[in-house]
């Protein structure tokens, strides 16, 4: 879904449109559940903080335009994710390590070892990689979102990216 049809749902949105909210919350919340997820490491906060962002946008819709929809949707994810950490875990919240990821069915080998490379990165580390890889915004929306500079919102994905490899390659950091 690009950005005018997902300007135009919000739109639809905020006069009250169920289907649209239907069609948007079916398009984004398993990337928004992601996102909340990677921060958070609890599948049920993680669906409950999923939930109530949707529950928010539907009930009280911004009234604002909003230039990039995609970006407000993760930015607003963003934020109450972190709002949930700092309630349950205030103290060291870049240094908190992902826990043990559930294992599917398939590619259960693959997924397992980038789970374990995923876990050694710090929480910034993997906000910034599922910004850019589950919900698929460019490095000024994440750079906004996450309150860091362009420049160095490249360098941490691109030093996360040659960490994987290296961790998936068999190598040690």
């Amino acid at each position: 879904m690009d950005k005018t049809q997902l300007s135009e749902l919000f739109t639809r949105i905020q006069r009250g449109d169920k289907e649209a909210f239907t069609q948007l919350y079916h398009d984004l919340k398993q990337p928004v559940f992601t996102i909340i997820y990677r921060i958070v490491q609890n599948r049920t906060t993680a669906e409950d903080l999923t939930q109530d962002l949707f529950v928010k946008l539907f009930v009280s819709p911004t009234e604002a335009t909003i230039k990039n929809p995609r970006a407000w949707m993760f930015q607003t994810a963003h934020n109450l994710a972190i709002d949930a950490l700092r309630k349950t875990q205030p103290e060291n919240i870049d240094d908190m390590v992902l826990a043990s990821p559930e294992r599917m069915e398939h590619t259960i080998a693959v997924k397992t070892d980038l789970e374990q490379a995923i876990a050694t990165l710090s929480c910034a580390e993997r906000e910034i990689l599922s910004l850019r890889l589950n919900a698929e915004l460019g490095f000024q929306d994440i750079a906004r979102i996450t309150g860091q500079s362009l420049s160095a919102v490249y360098r941490s994905y691109r030093k996360t990216l040659k960490t994987l490899q290296t961790l998936l390659n068999g190598g040690t950091l």
